[in-house]
Protein backbone atom coordinates (compact mmCIF):
# COMPACT_ATOMS: atom_id res chain seq x y z
CA UNK A 1 0.00 0.00 0.00
CA UNK A 2 1.31 3.47 -0.75
CA UNK A 3 0.04 7.18 -0.08
CA UNK A 4 0.69 10.06 -2.11
CA UNK A 5 4.77 11.37 -1.41
CA UNK A 6 5.87 8.51 0.54
CA UNK A 7 9.19 7.69 0.43
CA UNK A 8 9.65 3.97 -1.01
CA UNK A 9 11.32 2.17 1.70
CA UNK A 10 12.23 -0.88 -0.10
CA UNK A 11 14.27 1.87 -2.51
CA UNK A 12 18.02 1.77 -3.36
CA UNK A 13 20.05 3.05 -0.68
CA UNK A 14 22.61 5.99 -0.87
CA UNK A 15 24.81 7.81 2.05
CA UNK A 16 25.41 11.21 3.36
CA UNK A 17 28.25 10.23 6.31
CA UNK A 18 30.53 7.53 6.90
CA UNK A 19 31.77 6.75 10.22
CA UNK A 20 32.62 9.99 11.50
CA UNK A 21 34.31 10.62 14.67
CA UNK A 22 31.99 12.22 17.09
CA UNK A 23 33.00 14.95 20.22
CA UNK A 24 32.09 12.25 22.63
CA UNK A 25 33.22 8.38 22.04
CA UNK A 26 29.75 7.01 23.00
CA UNK A 27 26.65 5.74 20.71
CA UNK A 28 25.20 8.28 18.44
CA UNK A 29 21.48 8.74 19.60
CA UNK A 30 19.68 10.55 17.01
CA UNK A 31 20.07 13.56 14.67
CA UNK A 32 19.03 16.64 12.51
CA UNK A 33 19.86 18.33 9.80
CA UNK A 34 19.83 22.14 9.34
CA UNK A 35 18.18 23.04 6.30
CA UNK A 36 19.77 26.33 5.40
CA UNK A 37 23.57 25.25 5.76
CA UNK A 38 22.76 21.15 5.47
CA UNK A 39 24.77 20.83 8.98
CA UNK A 40 24.03 17.72 10.96
CA UNK A 41 23.82 17.93 14.51
CA UNK A 42 24.37 14.46 16.60
CA UNK A 43 22.89 13.59 20.00
CA UNK A 44 24.67 10.94 22.11
CA UNK A 45 25.37 10.24 25.65
CA UNK A 46 27.92 12.39 27.58
CA UNK A 47 31.11 9.85 27.93
CA UNK A 48 32.33 9.53 31.15
CA UNK A 49 35.36 11.24 32.69
CA UNK A 50 34.66 14.28 32.09
CA UNK A 51 34.53 17.28 34.13
CA UNK A 52 32.65 20.02 33.20
CA UNK A 53 32.15 23.63 34.64
CA UNK A 54 30.48 23.60 38.34
CA UNK A 55 31.36 19.54 38.57
CA UNK A 56 34.38 18.93 41.53
CA UNK A 57 36.02 16.24 39.34
CA UNK A 58 35.58 14.01 36.26
CA UNK A 59 31.63 12.03 36.43
CA UNK A 60 31.16 8.56 35.52
CA UNK A 61 29.75 7.20 32.25
CA UNK A 62 27.07 5.81 34.80
CA UNK A 63 26.23 8.56 36.54
CA UNK A 64 26.01 10.34 32.76
CA UNK A 65 23.43 7.96 31.83
CA UNK A 66 21.28 8.56 35.03
CA UNK A 67 21.34 11.66 34.92
CA UNK A 68 20.20 12.16 31.38
CA UNK A 69 23.50 14.34 30.34
CA UNK A 70 23.85 14.68 26.31
CA UNK A 71 26.58 15.83 23.88
CA UNK A 72 25.85 17.63 20.58
CA UNK A 73 28.40 17.48 18.35
CA UNK A 74 27.64 19.90 15.05
CA UNK A 75 29.15 18.09 11.52
CA UNK A 76 29.57 19.63 8.16
CA UNK A 77 28.76 17.83 4.80
CA UNK A 78 32.09 16.57 4.89
CA UNK A 79 31.71 14.97 7.84
CA UNK A 80 34.01 17.34 10.08
CA UNK A 81 33.17 18.57 13.26
CA UNK A 82 32.34 22.27 13.39
CA UNK A 83 30.61 22.47 17.03
CA UNK A 84 29.53 21.10 20.22
CA UNK A 85 27.62 21.30 23.41
CA UNK A 86 26.64 19.80 26.38
CA UNK A 87 23.11 19.38 27.80
CA UNK A 88 23.06 18.21 31.34
CA UNK A 89 19.87 16.56 32.76
CA UNK A 90 17.53 16.67 29.39
CA UNK A 91 17.70 13.11 28.77
CA UNK A 92 19.05 9.95 26.18
CA UNK A 93 18.84 12.07 22.96
CA UNK A 94 16.25 9.13 21.14
CA UNK A 95 15.33 12.30 18.58
CA UNK A 96 15.91 15.96 17.73
CA UNK A 97 14.33 18.72 15.25
CA UNK A 98 16.65 21.58 14.00
CA UNK A 99 15.26 24.68 13.16
CA UNK A 100 16.59 27.68 11.77
CA UNK A 101 15.27 30.72 12.34
CA UNK A 102 17.06 33.61 10.00
CA UNK A 103 19.94 32.54 10.64
CA UNK A 104 19.66 31.27 14.62
CA UNK A 105 19.65 27.32 14.52
CA UNK A 106 17.46 26.16 17.54
CA UNK A 107 17.38 22.32 18.64
CA UNK A 108 14.34 20.46 19.92
CA UNK A 109 15.01 18.07 22.23
CA UNK A 110 13.63 16.06 25.33
CA UNK A 111 14.28 17.33 28.49
CA UNK A 112 13.07 16.80 32.42
CA UNK A 113 15.52 13.72 32.22
CA UNK A 114 13.83 10.59 35.12
CA UNK A 115 16.14 7.78 35.28
CA UNK A 116 14.19 4.45 34.68
CA UNK A 117 14.39 0.85 36.56
CA UNK A 118 17.50 0.66 34.54
CA UNK A 119 18.89 3.83 35.55
CA UNK A 120 18.94 5.38 32.23
CA UNK A 121 17.86 8.52 32.44
CA UNK A 122 15.01 9.63 29.34
CA UNK A 123 13.20 12.70 29.08
CA UNK A 124 9.40 13.85 30.30
CA UNK A 125 9.08 16.93 29.00
CA UNK A 126 10.79 18.75 25.18
CA UNK A 127 11.84 22.05 24.98
CA UNK A 128 14.23 24.02 21.88
CA UNK A 129 17.04 25.99 22.93
CA UNK A 130 19.60 28.01 20.68
CA UNK A 131 22.68 26.18 19.97
CA UNK A 132 25.76 27.71 21.07
CA UNK A 133 28.49 26.15 20.62
CA UNK A 134 31.16 24.95 23.28
CA UNK A 135 28.64 26.12 25.81
CA UNK A 136 27.02 23.58 28.90
CA UNK A 137 22.97 23.86 29.07
CA UNK A 138 21.55 22.68 32.20
CA UNK A 139 18.00 21.61 32.66
CA UNK A 140 16.30 24.45 34.52
CA UNK A 141 18.03 27.07 32.71
CA UNK A 142 16.43 30.34 31.42
CA UNK A 143 18.24 29.97 28.03
CA UNK A 144 15.82 26.81 26.86
CA UNK A 145 11.83 27.85 26.96
CA UNK A 146 9.63 26.34 29.22
CA UNK A 147 8.99 22.40 29.02
CA UNK A 148 6.06 21.02 27.80
CA UNK A 149 4.63 17.86 28.15
CA UNK A 150 1.88 16.52 26.98
CA UNK A 151 -0.30 14.92 29.84
CA UNK A 152 0.66 14.33 33.27
CA UNK A 153 3.34 11.90 34.14
CA UNK A 154 4.61 11.31 30.44
CA UNK A 155 7.61 8.95 30.33
CA UNK A 156 10.22 9.15 27.00
CA UNK A 157 8.73 12.56 25.50
CA UNK A 158 10.62 13.69 22.22
CA UNK A 159 10.05 15.67 19.58
CA UNK A 160 10.94 16.01 15.56
CA UNK A 161 10.08 18.73 12.95
CA UNK A 162 7.96 17.31 9.83
CA UNK A 163 9.05 20.35 7.43
CA UNK A 164 6.20 19.22 4.33
CA UNK A 165 3.92 20.26 6.69
CA UNK A 166 5.61 22.59 8.86
CA UNK A 167 4.58 20.55 12.55
CA UNK A 168 6.46 19.39 15.26
CA UNK A 169 5.84 16.19 16.17
CA UNK A 170 5.84 14.54 19.86
CA UNK A 171 6.34 11.16 20.82
CA UNK A 172 6.03 10.07 24.23
CA UNK A 173 4.17 6.89 26.36
CA UNK A 174 1.32 7.41 29.20
CA UNK A 175 -0.68 4.33 30.33
CA UNK A 176 1.67 1.73 28.97
CA UNK A 177 1.12 3.29 24.99
CA UNK A 178 3.44 5.06 22.72
CA UNK A 179 1.57 7.81 21.11
CA UNK A 180 3.13 10.41 18.71
CA UNK A 181 0.93 14.07 18.49
CA UNK A 182 1.31 16.60 16.08
CA UNK A 183 1.17 20.51 16.98
CA UNK A 184 1.36 23.61 14.50
CA UNK A 185 5.17 24.27 14.86
CA UNK A 186 4.87 28.15 14.51
CA UNK A 187 2.72 27.85 17.12
CA UNK A 188 5.20 25.43 19.22
CA UNK A 189 7.95 27.95 19.02
CA UNK A 190 5.40 30.46 20.26
CA UNK A 191 4.43 28.22 23.43
CA UNK A 192 1.02 27.37 22.55
CA UNK A 193 0.74 23.53 22.36
CA UNK A 194 -2.43 22.52 20.31
CA UNK A 195 -2.52 18.89 19.81
CA UNK A 196 -3.99 18.42 15.88
CA UNK A 197 -3.72 14.53 16.09
CA UNK A 198 -2.95 12.00 18.33
CA UNK A 199 -1.62 8.44 17.09
CA UNK A 200 -0.89 4.94 18.37
CA UNK A 201 2.70 3.54 17.67
CA UNK A 202 1.94 0.43 16.04
CA UNK A 203 2.68 -2.82 17.86
CA UNK A 204 5.45 -5.31 16.68
CA UNK A 205 8.42 -3.37 16.79
CA UNK A 206 11.62 -4.12 17.63
CA UNK A 207 14.05 -2.21 19.96
CA UNK A 208 13.20 1.31 18.79
CA UNK A 209 15.30 3.59 17.75
CA UNK A 210 14.28 6.78 16.21
CA UNK A 211 11.23 8.27 13.81
CA UNK A 212 10.45 10.77 10.90
CA UNK A 213 7.90 12.49 9.12
CA UNK A 214 7.16 13.34 5.90
CA UNK A 215 4.12 14.12 3.23
CA UNK A 216 1.20 12.27 5.72
CA UNK A 217 3.62 9.70 6.42
CA UNK A 218 5.22 8.63 9.53
CA UNK A 219 8.75 6.60 9.67
CA UNK A 220 9.98 4.16 12.43
CA UNK A 221 13.55 3.04 12.62
CA UNK A 222 13.94 -0.64 15.01
CA UNK A 223 16.47 -2.97 15.70
CA UNK A 224 19.82 -3.47 17.50
CA UNK A 225 23.85 -3.60 17.06
CA UNK A 226 25.47 -6.61 15.17
CA UNK A 227 26.38 -9.22 18.33
CA UNK A 228 27.69 -12.85 17.03
CA UNK A 229 29.16 -13.72 19.72
CA UNK A 230 28.77 -17.65 20.52
CA UNK A 231 30.40 -18.53 23.91
CA UNK A 232 28.84 -17.36 25.78
CA UNK A 233 25.86 -16.71 23.66
CA UNK A 234 25.00 -13.19 23.18
CA UNK A 235 21.71 -11.82 24.05
CA UNK A 236 19.86 -11.11 21.80
CA UNK A 237 21.92 -13.42 19.12
CA UNK A 238 22.39 -10.79 16.15
CA UNK A 239 24.84 -11.81 13.68
CA UNK A 240 24.87 -9.86 10.09
CA UNK A 241 22.37 -9.30 8.43
CA UNK A 242 21.14 -7.75 11.69
CA UNK A 243 17.18 -6.96 12.60
CA UNK A 244 16.58 -3.68 11.17
CA UNK A 245 13.40 -2.72 9.84
CA UNK A 246 11.91 0.68 8.71
CA UNK A 247 7.97 1.30 9.37
CA UNK A 248 5.83 3.46 7.03
CA UNK A 249 2.12 4.56 8.81
CA UNK A 250 0.05 6.54 7.58
CA UNK A 251 -1.20 9.47 9.37
CA UNK A 252 -4.74 9.82 8.11
CA UNK A 253 -5.68 6.32 8.91
CA UNK A 254 -2.55 4.73 11.33
CA UNK A 255 -2.54 2.25 8.90
CA UNK A 256 0.59 0.53 8.16
CA UNK A 257 1.83 1.10 4.99
CA UNK A 258 4.84 -0.85 4.67
CA UNK A 259 7.65 -2.73 6.84
CA UNK A 260 11.09 -3.45 5.64
CA UNK A 261 13.69 -5.14 6.66
CA UNK A 262 16.99 -3.23 6.11
CA UNK A 263 20.17 -4.88 4.90
CA UNK A 264 22.08 -1.15 4.02
CA UNK A 265 25.79 -0.88 5.05
CA UNK A 266 26.04 -4.71 5.44
CA UNK A 267 30.07 -4.37 6.23
CA UNK A 268 30.08 -1.68 9.49
CA UNK A 269 31.26 -2.85 12.38
CA UNK A 270 28.57 -2.67 15.54
CA UNK A 271 25.63 -1.19 12.89
CA UNK A 272 23.23 -0.30 15.66
CA UNK A 273 20.10 1.54 13.97
CA UNK A 274 20.20 5.14 15.44
CA UNK A 275 18.07 8.22 14.33
CA UNK A 276 16.11 9.05 11.47
CA UNK A 277 15.01 12.60 9.76
CA UNK A 278 14.25 13.50 6.36
CA UNK A 279 15.67 16.36 4.63
CA UNK A 280 14.50 18.13 1.26
CA UNK A 281 17.12 18.78 -1.47
CA UNK A 282 16.13 20.70 -4.29
CA UNK A 283 12.42 19.62 -3.60
CA UNK A 284 13.46 15.52 -3.31
CA UNK A 285 12.74 14.28 -0.12
CA UNK A 286 16.02 11.95 1.71
CA UNK A 287 15.18 9.96 4.34
CA UNK A 288 18.05 9.34 6.54
CA UNK A 289 18.67 6.98 9.06
CA UNK A 290 21.86 6.27 11.36
CA UNK A 291 23.86 3.28 12.34
CA UNK A 292 26.73 3.84 15.36
CA UNK A 293 29.34 1.87 14.34
CA UNK A 294 32.58 0.43 15.66
CA UNK A 295 33.38 -2.39 17.59
CA UNK A 296 35.07 -1.61 20.02
CA UNK A 297 34.84 2.39 20.64
CA UNK A 298 35.45 4.64 20.24
CA UNK A 299 31.75 4.71 18.22
CA UNK A 300 31.74 6.23 14.63
CA UNK A 301 28.64 8.07 12.74
CA UNK A 302 27.26 6.67 9.42
CA UNK A 303 23.97 7.88 8.11
CA UNK A 304 22.39 6.23 4.76
CA UNK A 305 19.20 7.71 2.75
CA UNK A 306 16.56 6.10 0.81
CA UNK A 307 15.93 9.18 -2.13
CA UNK A 308 12.79 9.81 -3.15
CA UNK A 309 13.54 11.05 -6.67
CA UNK A 310 12.18 9.75 -9.75
CA UNK A 311 13.43 7.05 -11.78
CA UNK A 312 14.51 7.84 -15.08
CA UNK A 313 14.68 5.06 -17.66
CA UNK A 314 15.66 2.42 -15.10
CA UNK A 315 17.90 4.42 -13.58
CA UNK A 316 18.03 6.47 -9.99
CA UNK A 317 20.78 9.18 -9.47
CA UNK A 318 21.75 8.63 -5.69
CA UNK A 319 24.30 11.04 -5.48
CA UNK A 320 25.87 12.87 -8.32
CA UNK A 321 29.14 13.01 -9.77
CA UNK A 322 31.69 14.25 -6.83
CA UNK A 323 35.23 15.08 -7.30
CA UNK A 324 37.63 12.66 -5.54
CA UNK A 325 40.38 15.07 -4.05
CA UNK A 326 44.21 13.09 -5.84
CA UNK A 327 46.75 11.97 -3.22
CA UNK A 328 50.53 13.72 -3.08
CA UNK A 329 52.40 12.57 -6.22
CA UNK A 330 48.89 12.04 -8.11
CA UNK A 331 48.00 14.24 -11.10
CA UNK A 332 44.93 14.10 -13.59
CA UNK A 333 45.15 12.87 -16.90
CA UNK A 334 42.88 14.08 -19.22
CA UNK A 335 39.64 14.35 -16.68
CA UNK A 336 40.10 15.09 -13.24
CA UNK A 337 38.46 11.98 -11.46
CA UNK A 338 34.78 11.91 -10.17
CA UNK A 339 32.18 9.76 -8.68
CA UNK A 340 28.57 8.63 -8.63
CA UNK A 341 26.33 6.12 -7.08
CA UNK A 342 23.27 4.93 -9.14
CA UNK A 343 20.86 2.26 -8.76
CA UNK A 344 19.95 0.27 -12.03
CA UNK A 345 17.15 -2.42 -11.59
CA UNK A 346 17.54 -1.71 -7.59
CA UNK A 347 20.93 -2.55 -7.48
CA UNK A 348 23.18 0.68 -6.11
CA UNK A 349 26.32 1.40 -8.41
CA UNK A 350 29.30 3.13 -7.67
CA UNK A 351 30.50 4.64 -11.35
CA UNK A 352 33.97 6.35 -11.81
CA UNK A 353 35.50 8.54 -14.33
CA UNK A 354 38.71 10.65 -15.68
CA UNK A 355 41.59 9.21 -15.32
CA UNK A 356 45.31 9.53 -12.84
CA UNK A 357 48.35 9.53 -13.61
CA UNK A 358 51.70 9.01 -11.87
CA UNK A 359 55.07 6.77 -11.22
CA UNK A 360 53.18 3.79 -9.61
CA UNK A 361 55.86 1.30 -8.71
CA UNK A 362 53.23 -0.32 -5.96
CA UNK A 363 50.25 -0.43 -4.28
CA UNK A 364 48.88 2.46 -4.09
CA UNK A 365 46.54 5.51 -2.41
CA UNK A 366 45.17 7.78 -5.64
CA UNK A 367 42.68 9.80 -3.55
CA UNK A 368 40.17 9.75 -0.53
CA UNK A 369 36.44 9.43 -1.41
CA UNK A 370 33.73 11.87 -0.38
CA UNK A 371 31.47 10.13 2.64
CA UNK A 372 28.95 9.98 -0.31
CA UNK A 373 30.89 7.45 -2.14
CA UNK A 374 32.52 5.48 0.92
CA UNK A 375 31.31 2.14 0.46
CA UNK A 376 30.65 -0.51 3.96
CA UNK A 377 32.93 -3.16 1.79
CA UNK A 378 35.09 -2.74 -0.38
CA UNK A 379 34.55 -2.06 -4.37
CA UNK A 380 36.85 -3.50 -7.03
CA UNK A 381 37.49 -3.23 -10.64
CA UNK A 382 39.79 -3.63 -13.15
CA UNK A 383 40.64 -0.50 -15.43
CA UNK A 384 43.29 -0.08 -18.21
CA UNK A 385 46.51 0.86 -17.79
CA UNK A 386 49.79 1.63 -19.98
CA UNK A 387 50.62 -0.79 -21.72
CA UNK A 388 54.14 -2.19 -19.92
CA UNK A 389 55.30 -5.77 -20.73
CA UNK A 390 52.12 -7.11 -21.88
CA UNK A 391 50.35 -6.00 -18.59
CA UNK A 392 47.39 -3.70 -20.07
CA UNK A 393 45.12 -3.69 -16.97
CA UNK A 394 45.19 -2.71 -13.55
CA UNK A 395 42.35 -2.70 -10.20
CA UNK A 396 41.14 0.15 -8.48
CA UNK A 397 39.91 -0.21 -5.22
CA UNK A 398 36.96 1.81 -3.05
CA UNK A 399 38.02 1.10 0.29
CA UNK A 400 35.94 1.20 3.64
CA UNK A 401 38.48 3.85 4.65
CA UNK A 402 37.47 6.23 2.24
CA UNK A 403 40.73 5.83 0.11
CA UNK A 404 40.87 5.23 -3.47
CA UNK A 405 43.59 2.66 -4.19
CA UNK A 406 45.05 1.74 -7.32
CA UNK A 407 47.07 -1.93 -7.33
CA UNK A 408 49.41 -3.77 -9.89
CA UNK A 409 52.28 -1.53 -9.92
CA UNK A 410 55.63 -2.88 -9.34
CA UNK A 411 59.46 -1.70 -9.32
CA UNK A 412 59.74 -3.60 -12.56
CA UNK A 413 56.54 -2.69 -14.51
CA UNK A 414 55.45 0.96 -13.30
CA UNK A 415 51.89 2.21 -13.64
CA UNK A 416 52.23 5.32 -15.36
CA UNK A 417 48.74 6.04 -16.34
CA UNK A 418 45.18 4.69 -15.25
CA UNK A 419 41.76 5.29 -16.64
CA UNK A 420 38.21 5.03 -14.93
CA UNK A 421 35.84 5.54 -16.88
CA UNK A 422 34.94 2.11 -17.35
CA UNK A 423 35.12 1.66 -13.21
CA UNK A 424 31.23 0.16 -12.37
CA UNK A 425 30.56 -1.88 -9.22
CA UNK A 426 28.27 -2.88 -7.01
CA UNK A 427 28.48 -0.40 -4.14
CA UNK A 428 27.13 -2.14 -0.64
Amino acid sequence: MTVAGQIDIAGPVGKLLHRRPLKNSTVMQSFGIDPVSGDIFVLQVMEGGLTLSGESGPVSGADRLANGDMCVTRLNRSGAIVGYMYLRGFGHGVNLGVENRSGVIRLWTETASVANSSNEGFGTAITNFEFQTGTVLDYGSSLHTTPYTPVTGARGVTPTIDRSANELIVRFSTGGTMYYERYDLAQAAAGVFTPLQRLAQPTGLGVFQGYASHSGVLYLLDGEHYDSTVSPPSTPYNPPPGNTYITAVEWATGNVLARQFITAAPGLQWREPEGMTVEVVDDVPYLHFGFACEDPGPRTCTIVSLSGAAEVDGVKVLTDWQTIPLASGVSVDQNAPKGRLISVSGVTTLQLSGGVKGTFNADAVIGTLPDTLSPSMETRCNVPRNNSGGYCVARAEAGTDRQLRLYGGTSTNAITWAQLDNFSAVWR
